[in-house]
């Protein structure tokens, strides 16, 4: 036994070395040309690599299909700065008839707890990977009903009405306390309007359901229904001491400006004592702050939704005013002005800043410090976004923000959270639930996927191009589903020489053929630099192409 584990562990040595020595001495750099990865790390990774070249095209699906139209489980290979990510979903509205846009998630052990837009509760098991209703527990306290009967306008179903501002905004758990508190609007039927209010229930965590009832803890100033009504706010956050925190919008009242007075819950960021259940002003000065969270350090920080430009993300400190609507770094819409302000249009003189700021908007969602996901991202900020469909990463350096590096989710995303294994977890408008972890494979081999389907394309294009949405950082326009696109149509700032040739109509094989054979010709002006490239190397090219592109056009390059 002893004699052939000896013998095991001399061939692994051996050929350990011979893929080094071919790799580095004999055909320097040929191995991994053939192979797209060093001969040490096939050797060490020999699985890794394996499933990686398995997937074949499957890299290049992406999250960006037409809402409403996706599969109901789908994944994803995902590419980002520092890290390859798999991203695993499913849509609680394939199995259960709930309303879209809005809502909130939060994690209780290996089950994640969802909310919908009008208080309905769901669960999502993370080990069966299954929905269901999450029962047991009293329905929210909104009055619904009531709202439904003495809403102005005609009868409409509410959950086929995403823009109706009557929602569940908020949803956590208080572990320490075996708590569920909710933020959600509530119809007071005696004044006729509607209110934000904060419901607590005691909740067992190993059963899931309610060991209590409901019981309102905080209750924010009515405001009429109407347009502008939606900027709300909402978002909850918890430091486990007994202070639960709550963020309010200033509902799109700029006159009188709410948001500065302190007789009124506008535009506000509350503390709630839950000992006492005595609340009382944190912070004034906001619009719509739609996330809130603690960072280990203890730090609260919040994001914030402008007007035209100027979403924010601030430090949120006691007593600290914020100067909306008085100053913003953005403008009023279909505008070069912000008619309330106090300082110089663009600028935020006189008030607390934000940490960082965003023009254009993204209209940035809920925030968390990523932890126990990976070295590279740990630590870092991340935000989910709506209008820009994507997730932010920010680096925090001495206290400031060293960079922010979008990535493309293609949903808007309400609400993140993490599972005790660090698996990050997006709540969408869709109603989808996406499961973000690390594409541990693809890292081990350290490459891109790109290097997994053409070598010419690797060496040649990508210097420049990318396979994903166009960003007004790239130098160049994305190559998927480049075959039967218009030319010179995404959003990248193509050269005036390429959008001359619109008129040619859409890319097909023939005309990528003629381009890359000499570009100046096709297109003389253009600024891509040209290649020498003999016939073999560009057909390469385009058949990478073609297979990188949607089926019509894989078929239009067979005929």
């Amino acid at each position: 036994m002893n004699r052939k584990r000896i013998f095991l562990g001399v061939c692994l040595v051996v050929c350990f070395a011979m893929g080094f020595a071919l790799d580095r001495a004999i055909v320097k750099g040929a191995f991994r040309k053939y192979f797209g990865v060093d001969a040490a790390t096939l050797i060490k990774s020999p699985l890794a690599w394996w499933r990686v070249e398995q997937r074949g095209w499957d890299s290049f699906k992406t999250l960006q299909y037409t809402q409403d139209h996706g599969g109901v489980h789908l994944h994803r290979y995902l590419e980002t700065q520092l890290l390859p990510l798999n991203v695993d979903g499913t849509r609680l509205s394939d199995a259960y008839p709930v309303p879209k846009m809005g809502g909130a998630i939060t994690v209780v052990g290996t089950t994640v707890l969802i909310l919908d837009r009008l208080g309905g509760l769901y669960r999502y098991d993370l080990t069966t990977r299954s929905f269901g209703m999450l029962e047991g527990i009293p329905p929210l306290p909104n009055n619904l009903e009531g709202f439904l009967v003495h809403r102005p306008g005609p009868p409409v179903n509410l959950a086929e009405a995403p823009n109706d501002e009557f929602r569940a905004r908020a949803l956590t758990f208080l572990s320490d306390r075996r708590e569920l508190a909710v933020a959600h609007d509530k119809f007071d039927e005696a004044v006729g309007k509607i209110r934000t209010v904060v419901s607590l229930i005691p909740f067992d965590p190993t059963t899931l359901t309610a060991t209590g009832t409901w019981q309102e803890i905080f209750v924010g100033d009515a405001f009429d229904y109407g347009p502008g009504a939606n900027l709300g706010g909402g978002r909850l956050a918890y430091r486990g001491d007994g202070k639960l925190y709550l963020t309010l919008g200033d509902r799109g009242i700029t006159d009188p400006k709410v948001s500065e007075d302190p007789s009124t819950t506008f535009g506000k960021i509350i503390e709630i004592d839950l000992t006492t259940n005595k609340s009382h002003l944190f912070t004034k000065g906001h619009r719509n702050p739609l996330g809130l969270t603690f960072l280990k350090s203890g730090q609260l920080l919040s994001t914030e939704n402008g007007a035209y430009g100027g979403d924010e993300l601030n430090v949120i400190t006691e007593g600290s005013d914020y100067g909306a609507p008085n100053v913003t770094l953005g403008t009023d819409y279909n505008s070069y002005d912000w008619p309330a302000r106090t300082s110089p249009v663009g600028r935020h003189e006189g008030y607390i800043a934000p940490l960082f700021a965003w023009v254009p908007s993204i209209a940035p969602a809920q925030l968390i410090e990523v932890n126990n996901f990976s070295s590279r991202w740990d630590g870092d900020l991340l935000i989910g976004t709506l209008k820009a469909s994507s997730l932010y990463r920010l680096r925090l350096e001495d206290g400031r923000v060293l960079y922010s590096e979008r990535i493309w989710i293609g949903q808007r995303i309400r609400d993140l959270a993490q599972t005790s294994d660090g698996t990050i977890v997006l709540w969408t408008d869709d109603t989808q639930l996406l499961l973000v972890t690390v594409d541990q494979d693809q890292l081990a081999l350290k490459r891109r996927t790109p290097n997994v389907i053409g070598i010419m394309v690797n060496e040649v294009c990508l210097s420049c191009h990318h396979f994903g949405p166009t960003s007004p950082a790239d130098l160049g326009p994305s190559l998927s589903n480049l075959l039967n696109r218009p030319i010179a149509s995404d959003t990248f700032a193509y050269s005036s020489a390429l959008r001359a040739k619109q008129n040619l109509g859409r890319w097909t094989p023939a005309l990528l053929s003629e381009f890359l054979s000499d570009t100046f010709k096709f297109a003389p002006g253009t600024i891509m630099v040209p290649f020498q490239l003999n016939a073999a190397e560009i057909n390469d090219i385009v058949d990478v192409l073609v297979r990188a592109s949607d089926r019509s056009a894989g078929l239009a390059r067979s005929r």
